[in-house]
């Protein structure tokens, strides 16, 4: 699929691309727009379907702008607006610059750690309840991909109203569209009747898109749970006939015992009669709850609304820029997050970071202190210090936070290529958060 636009390149002598990465139904320019000062993701479709399919760019188009229409909300990617550009319909979206959540499936951050799986379980719920509540009457298209993950760990639901553009065009589909994933041998017929992705499409949506509603949805939430719970797909198949058998006849694979938990609610949700399955995103959110609850004896994670919202949208525009390497504009986005409130460990975490990076190393580390001040705990805050103290040659001793979060510490030092292991954590309660700095520049 080839690019209109190249790294370097300027669109409209405006937005400035910096990458260029496929995305599942078409490209996305990660682009620094000179007039605002913001990161994007602009997301558009290939120029051959265009072409031969002169309404595709007029319901893309219209789906944007059902996306633009949404009020803004942390578990969602926010689309900004919509331009047509040498006949090329690009949507604006919030760049999120924490990869997705392909990137956790299968591996023990995710697999091992239930709560975790809960929590992104919880942020999926919010951004579908979101999006339902406003307009959207389904996604048509929960899957990993479509899940994006920002720096700070928090889950934003993407692609939302773009499945149903492509309803009823079977000559505009082709074996280059969806369906990657698997690499199923589907032929052009039948994509066009696709209402999603096969690997999560509820049974019934193999005989009749027309079928789907929030309880297809509900079906593709609850593969996508078994996913993050086991690192793997509840069906696989070659063919298109293959996993259509699947879905409507088997059930998925036993859970191990430590996720067995889920398995009443996956039982639910992978219904295969539609009329079995749970109607209302708020009923499974609440289950999930339940399960963090007792999984991590915590009161349920609640969505951030009002002012934090404001917060998390600076610090992620920040991360963007930040990642961009237009550094001094993440610094602003940092500083307008921090005077939203001043107590986000996040923002000032991630000023730490753009400021060690300006070569402001002091101003860097007090940042730090400030996030450990705000939580001993921070992870965070406790590696990028460690970071910055590493590259010195220092030891740190941070005192305050547990044993076991100094073993965390380690852990991630390897990771990081083993100069991290200069790092320890003490277990001195006494001492005042964020600890003391031993220098040992031997």
């Amino acid at each position: 699929m080839a690019a209109l636009w190249h790294v370097g390149d300027r669109i409209q002598q405006r937005w400035e691309v910096h990458h260029v990465q496929p995305g599942s139904l078409g490209l996305v320019y990660i682009v620094y727009d000179h007039e605002t000062q913001l990161p994007y993701a602009a997301k558009t479709l290939p120029e051959t379907l265009l072409t031969s399919n002169a309404v595709l760019a007029e319901r893309f188009v219209q789906a944007a702008q059902t996306w633009i229409n949404l009020d803004a909300h942390t578990n969602v990617v926010q689309a900004h607006f919509v331009e047509m550009i040498d006949g090329q319909p690009l949507l604006f979206l919030e760049y999120v610059s924490g990869g997705d959540l392909r990137d956790w499936i299968g591996i023990p951050r995710l697999t091992q750690d239930l709560p975790q799986v809960m929590r992104f379980a919880i942020q999926c719920c919010d951004g579908i309840m979101h999006a339902l509540t406003r307009g959207v009457q389904v996604h048509r298209d929960i899957k990993p991909s479509n899940c994006l993950i920002t720096p700070d760990g928090a889950l934003k639901l993407t692609d939302v109203r773009v499945a149903p553009v492509f309803d009823g065009l079977e000559a505009a589909l082709d074996g280059t569209l969806a369906l990657s994933v698997q690499r199923l041998q589907v032929g052009p017929s039948r994509l066009g009747t696709v209402a999603g992705t096969c690997t999560h499409m509820a049974p019934e949506l193999f005989d009749d898109p027309r079928q789907a509603d929030v309880r297809t949805d509900m079906y593709a939430f609850g593969v996508l749970l078994f996913q993050m719970a086991t690192g793997k797909l509840p069906f696989t198949g070659d063919t298109w006939q293959e996993l259509a058998h699947l879905h409507r006849t088997q059930l998925p694979p036993a859970l191990s015992p430590q996720s067995a938990v889920l398995s009443p609610l996956l039982e639910t949700c992978l219904a295969k009669d539609p009329a079995q399955r749970c109607a209302d995103f708020r009923a499974v959110r609440e289950q999930l709850g339940e399960i963090y609850s007792g999984l991590t004896t915590t009161p349920t994670p609640q969505p951030v609304v009002g002012a934090a919202l404001d917060v998390v949208q600076w610090t992620n525009i920040g991360a963007g820029l930040e990642s961009l390497e237009r550094h001094q504009e993440a610094l602003v986005c940092y500083d307008r997050a921090l005077a939203i409130d001043s107590r986000s460990e996040p923002a000032w975490v991630h000023r730490g970071n753009v400021l060690e990076t300006l070569g402001r190393t002091e101003d860097a580390l007090a940042c730090c202190d400030h996030a450990l001040q705000l939580n001993p705990q921070s992870e965070q805050a406790l590696v990028t210090k460690a970071m910055m103290l590493g590259e010195l040659g220092a030891v740190v001793e941070c005192q305050g936070a547990p044993e076991a979060f100094g073993q965390r510490l380690d852990d991630l030092g390897e990771e990081a290529g083993g100069w991290l292991g200069l790092a320890r954590v003490g277990s001195d309660q006494g001492d005042e958060p964020g600890g003391s700095l031993v220098q040992d520049q031997n």
